[in-house]
């Protein structure tokens, strides 16, 4: 269930009030699209707008992978020839990754612009509830989080997934299943597509028995995962492979960017 419509309404102006406070002390940001001045978050008004739009916009898109199709019909040559994605049901990606929207992804996750959380949850939020919808399915489906490197929240102060998904539980509402871990400590955007494909396998696994017992009182029969790019697909995939084999029976996914 969402939280209380006030409570919401109250948080919201409190970020906004912070966040006003901060371009004051601070100076103000510029827009990563527009490069005008836009208060706290590097993104202005009318940028935010044209993006929400652009989320809604009904483009073509592989009934796989979810990426804009240019002259493919229903599927893209990816997921044709050398299909990653065979144990996620199907993925829907919010943007494609070019142009100033890396810098946005960029300003979130390596320059710390924590001011984008709520943001990016708000998109993502309103992105699920149009897919369940679409899908037929229940709001209620658990979501779970791609995890962090280990040590990196430690090391960093924060994982702007682990943030998301609180700001999707705290202001939405939704229930978050925080149930797999990494391993590896690499960095996959260091990787080539063929070191991600052949790291992944053994990148992930599941948390220990004490943490499935707490989460998974009963084997959801559906989950979302939750990322914020879609690289190659093999981490996704990797992570569905590990969700289906404790009995969940299928495995869709959201992320707000996908490289294509």
């Amino acid at each position: 269930m969402k939280i209380n419509i006030f409570v919401f309404f109250i948080f919201q102006k409190i970020i906004s009030l912070v966040q006003h406070l901060l371009a004051i002390l601070l100076g103000e940001e510029e827009c990563v699209c527009c490069s005008r001045l836009s208060g706290a978050i590097p993104l202005c008004k009318t940028c935010k707008q044209n993006l929400f739009l652009e989320s809604k916009i009904d483009t073509k898109r592989c009934s796989v992978c979810g990426k804009v199709l240019i002259s493919e019909i229903n599927i893209c040559y990816n997921c044709r020839f050398v299909p990653v994605l065979t144990n996620i049901e199907k993925s829907f990606p919010m943007f494609s990754y070019r142009l100033w929207k890396k810098n946005l992804l960029f300003a979130w996750k390596s320059e710390n612009k924590r001011v984008l959380s709520p943001l990016f949850a708000e998109f993502v939020y309103n992105h699920f509830i149009s897919v369940v919808k679409t899908l037929g399915l229940d709001n209620n489906i658990p979501i779970v989080p791609i995890p962090p490197r280990p040590n990196k929240i430690k090391n960093k102060g924060w994982d702007q997934i682990d943030e998301l998904c609180y700001y999707l539980k705290k202001m939405y509402g939704l229930k978050v299943l925080p149930i797999l871990r990494r391993l590896t400590k690499t960095q996959q955007k260091k990787l080539d597509r063929k070191q991600r494909l052949n790291q992944i396998i053994k990148s992930y696994t599941l948390e220990n028995k004490n943490i499935l017992k707490k989460y998974l009182k009963n084997i959801p029969e559906q989950v979302f995962l939750i990322d914020d790019v879609i690289t190659t697909g093999s981490t996704i995939n990797s992570c569905a492979a590990l969700l289906k084999g404790i009995g969940i029976k299928k495995v869709y996914d959201i992320s707000i960017f996908i490289v294509d």
